[in-house]
């Protein structure tokens, strides 16, 4: 009994002289009070992101936004939505903006409601795994993931789709006037 309280004693002793880690703490190259970015693509205008604060890490491409709100432009500089969120992060030379927290994308004609979104510049495209409601006109659509422009005109949800449709065409003819142009078929 007595050797083993030594070697447990001895055991302590090196534990506690060993040096406290030290933690690094990410230190932002500035912070900066309500301010707003302007996201370029080929000279135009593509995006204003406006904020209540940002923090701003240089060396990561990485800006932290809080009281996030986003105005969108398409390619002739005019206005297409508004995103509002509680939160962002937003990679200036990728173009990139990822959003969270009470999510909200408003056009003239549609609302979009989630907790979370991605905004690729390059590809022009609005994506979410998180569950999401679409209103449009009459309609409400709800499922998870989607793809969709910034003006929510061609959405993609990818599962679990379902949905309140109001405004439901009456006739053959009403259903092939939503499709464009009717198609001529051509006989051998």
């Amino acid at each position: 009994m007595i050797s083993f309280g030594l070697v447990l004693s001895i055991a302590c002793s090196d534990i506690d002289d060993r040096p406290e880690e030290q933690v690094v703490e990410r230190i932002p190259d500035s912070i900066i009070e309500t301010a707003n970015i302007v996201l370029m693509s080929e000279g135009n205008r593509e995006a204003v992101i406006n904020a209540d604060r940002l923090i701003v890490f240089d060396k990561e491409d990485s800006t932290i936004a809080t009281g996030v709100k986003v105005d969108f432009y398409d390619e002739s500089g005019e206005y297409r939505s508004t995103l509002t969120a509680k939160d962002g992060l937003v990679r200036q030379k990728r173009q990139e903006l990822t959003v969270w927290g009470d999510v909200v994308v408003t056009t003239d004609s549609s609302r979009l409601e989630t907790q979370s979104l991605n905004w690729d510049a390059n590809r022009k495209l609005i994506t979410t795994d998180d569950f999401v409601k679409l209103y449009k006109g009459g309609d409400i659509i709800t499922g998870y993931g989607m793809e969709a422009d910034n003006k929510l005109e061609h959405v993609k949800i990818l599962k679990d789709v379902q949905g309140i449709i109001s405004d439901i065409p009456s006739s053959e003819d009403e259903l092939d006037s939503l499709e464009g142009e009717p198609k001529k078929e051509v006989l051998p």
